[in-house]
């Protein structure tokens, strides 16, 4: 298995994240997930919402970002507190390093499916990785 470029991004980002997680621990992993998720949602919700009340893009821009944030504060600390007490240092710290590694892997594949191909030479190279990320 020969490894091309894109590899090396899809899994320098999951190691970087991994480590992250890992010092964060599973509560802090999970919660960055679910409050990510819940935070975009909430700005693509909203920006249908508000497009009657603020006509200007950017405008509508701002307030979506901190919509976004506001979301994405309240759904990680409420997420973090929940989870917080559940498990052990060790068990915490592990299952935090798979959290940030499976959410690194997450990262690059919708990075990559958002640029596509088509869009950065570097992505020209025959990738071995990229057979396990969605393409639209």
């Amino acid at each position: 298995m020969t490894l091309a470029a894109p590899d090396y991004a899809i899994i320098a980002s999951s190691v970087a994240v991994a480590t992250v997680g890992a010092f964060g621990g599973f509560s802090g992993s999970l919660a960055f997930l679910l409050a990510s998720v819940a935070g975009g949602f909430a700005g693509k919700t909203g920006w249908t919402l508000i497009a009657d009340y603020i006509p200007a893009t950017w405008g509508r821009a701002v307030a979506v970002l901190a919509l976004g944030l506001v979301v994405f504060g309240m759904v990680r600390l409420v997420v973090r507190k929940l989870v917080a007490g559940l498990l052990a240092q060790p068990a915490d710290a592990i299952f935090g390093f798979l959290t940030g590694a499976a959410t690194g892997f997450a990262l690059a594949g919708l990075a990559v499916t958002l640029l596509g191909p088509d869009h950065l030479a570097f992505f020209s190279a025959k990738s071995e990785l990229m057979a396990y990320l969605p393409w639209p």
